[in-house]
């Protein structure tokens, strides 16, 4: 038996509806509880017969999750205990043959966890299968994909307007990446509307790097820099923690299909289309 144990305590069991709902995800095409152990601050609590195997990440390991395993294991009362730290290459795995030794354990571990309330601003970005974008919920990732391939990938300048503003382009984003070395912004998703005070069309032509929100935007941009070297699309599921206008937070997680376009031999746009998932406040 498998048990997950999120960040504030709260147990979930694997593959139910409510474990779903919480990482806003129903897709089986990735191990979502490595990833909510990588990324959410989850613990995966499995027991067989002569052992009980804990999965967790000592960096990422809430004190609450922590509370729960101990209470788990004390309840279990299994006599050996294997401890697989993710995320760390170095001696992962531990095996501890009695409960006080791994509680002991357990503690020390969780001190690696910072105790500071600040959220990470760096996106977490998961490659996904192309094949997803046959469902039909993604309809309008798919109509952008045949138009991309009806038009063999090539797009003059003056179409690039028409890209960046066509609804089944889904009103995503397009770049201008020159040498494919750098990243300018073209065209700005329909959600952004300004930094502050400042529009974000005075950041048209900027490169991301200079960017208000770089700390986000850069790390997003990987992918349109693969799929112009690759000369490929891309399906990517990004998570991250975004700014609205008025500095207050919330956490995002959608799919984007990245199409690049070219129009010449070392000139390359990048355009991005998004299909939202989850929105959560912070």
């Amino acid at each position: 038996m498998i048990l997950l144990v999120g960040p504030d305590g709260k147990i979930f069991y694997p593959g139910t509806q409510e474990f779903f709902q919480y990482i806003g995800y129903f897709g089986q095409d990735i191990d979502l509880i490595s990833y909510a152990i990588k990324n959410l601050g989850f613990a995966a609590v499995a027991t067989f017969p002569r052992y009980t195997r804990i999965r967790f990440q000592p960096a990422l390991f809430p004190a609450a999750c922590l509370q729960t395993v101990l209470e788990t294991i004390l309840y279990d009362g299994k006599p050996r205990f294997v401890l697989e730290r993710v995320g760390t290459s170095f001696a992962p795995l531990e095996i501890i043959r009695n409960l006080n030794d791994t509680v002991a354990r357990l503690v020390s571990l969780q001190a690696a966890t910072s105790d500071s309330e600040e959220l990470p601003s760096s996106p977490t970005i998961i490659g996904l299968s192309l094949d997803r974008i046959h469902d039909p919920k993604r309809a309008g990732m798919r109509a952008a994909f045949d138009i991309w391939k009806r038009e063999s990938r090539y797009v003059t300048t003056e179409n690039i307007s028409i890209i960046s503003e066509g609804v089944a382009f889904g009103g995503g984003g397009m770049v201008w990446m020159p040498g494919r070395d750098r990243c300018l912004i073209e065209a700005w998703p329909q959600s952004y509307k300004s930094y502050g005070e400042r529009s974000c069309d005075d950041f048209i032509g900027h490169d991301v790097r200079d960017l208000p929100d770089s700390a986000y935007i850069v790390p997003t941009t990987r992918g349109y820099f693969t799929a112009a070297h690759q000369q490929a699309p891309r399906l990517e599921l990004i998570e991250a923690l975004v700014t609205r206008h008025d500095g207050s937070k919330f956490w995002s997680r959608y799919e984007r299909l990245i199409l690049p376009w070219r129009t010449s031999a070392a000139d390359t746009f990048v355009s991005s289309v998004p299909l939202i998932r989850l929105i959560r406040a912070c």
